[in-house]
């Protein structure tokens, strides 16, 4: 359906935000567009002649004129024919590489008598070793690295259906402090030169990455590519596209709102 490598690519200027999304060939696909000044949180997707092929919709219905009063955080792909292709959340993820991390603290003591009676210091003793665990592994869990990773169901609380997440290099360097990303990317063409790059999973979170979305470095225009490494059918892209479209846009703005 499409050809490969597709790009993505932002204005220098605009108002409100937009991406231009190109087959490998360099032929147009579509724009994707989010007005700076709307009382409700949606984007339309059109294509070269200017028909709606696509729209997203925030899950708040009303925002506040202006994109940075915006409050959504979850959206919803529609086909021009009203047909739901996908739903996308986003929340933070504990990082593959802690992801089997886990304590489990046993009560040495018998919950049984010989006789068959219940032990009350055994039973005790197994409460208070659950009580522990639970504890530490909720204490692990809250400092383990964790990571922004946007997940994609056919609907709104259906089936995930796909993955984006940043690539491990990418990961690590949103788990630095905030003000150290900042001190970073305000260092000369440092956000420039910045290269962010995301995996799109198809089903399980842990899964191959079948298409890879990376910013390409730029003096003047931010440009994105998306990389095909494994296989999806017609179907599948019908969704996926949009999705990373999406995603693009929201990771845009939320580099740029680092050093801005």
């Amino acid at each position: 359906m499409y050809s490969y490598p597709i790009k993505f690519e932002f204005p220098m200027i605009s108002i409100g935000r937009q991406v231009d999304v190109k087959n490998g060939d360099g032929k147009f696909i579509m724009r994707a567009s989010d007005p700076f000044i709307s009382f409700k949180d949606s984007m339309s997707f059109v294509d070269g002649g200017g028909k709606q092929v696509y729209r997203a919709e925030g899950d708040t219905a009303f925002r506040f004129l202006f994109q940075i009063a915006s409050m959504s955080t979850e959206w919803s792909i529609v086909a021009a024919d009203g047909q739901p292709l996908a739903h996308v959340d986003d929340y933070w993820a504990r990082m593959e590489e802690f992801k089997d991390i886990r304590v489990n603290v046993t009560s040495s003591t018998p919950v049984m008598q010989s006789d068959g009676r219940a032990d009350v210091g055994g039973v005790l003793g197994n409460v208070a070793a659950n009580f522990a665990n639970n504890f530490a592994n909720t204490a692990i869990s809250s400092q383990m690295p964790a990571r922004l990773v946007y997940q994609v169901k056919d609907r709104e609380d259906g089936n995930v259906i796909g993955w984006v997440v940043p690539s491990r290099g990418t990961g690590w360097f949103d788990f630095l402090p905030y003000s150290t990303r900042k001190q970073i990317l305000n260092l000369p063409f440092a956000a420039r030169a910045y290269s962010p790059s995301y995996e799109f999973k198809l089903g399980n979170l842990y899964g191959p990455t079948v298409l890879k979305l990376k910013k390409q470095p730029d003096l003047f225009v931010d440009k994105y590519t998306l990389e095909k490494l494994g296989d999806l059918n017609d179907q599948q892209e019908r969704w996926a596209i949009p999705v990373l479209t999406l995603v693009a846009m929201f990771e845009r703005t939320r580099v740029k709102n680092m050093t801005d």
